[in-house]
């Protein structure tokens, strides 16, 4: 496989993604879920594996 079509590749899966504003939404619409059951814990966790998951995407962005 050449360059070229190892970045052509690998765009197709980056556009599959739905952008981030749709990502950060859907975290903070399932911490406040968990907020509203009073699960504290839960809430915290999901905020930090969606603030993971952003670092990491950027990390394969470049």
């Amino acid at each position: 496989m050449s360059v070229l079509q190892h970045h052509r590749a690998a765009h197709r899966w980056h556009d599959r993604f739905p952008p981030r504003g749709a990502w950060r939404a859907t975290g903070a619409l399932i911490a406040f879920g968990l907020l509203a059951a009073r699960d504290l814990v839960g809430a915290i966790s999901v905020l930090v594996a969606f603030a993971v998951a952003e670092v990491v995407y950027d990390a394969a962005d470049r």
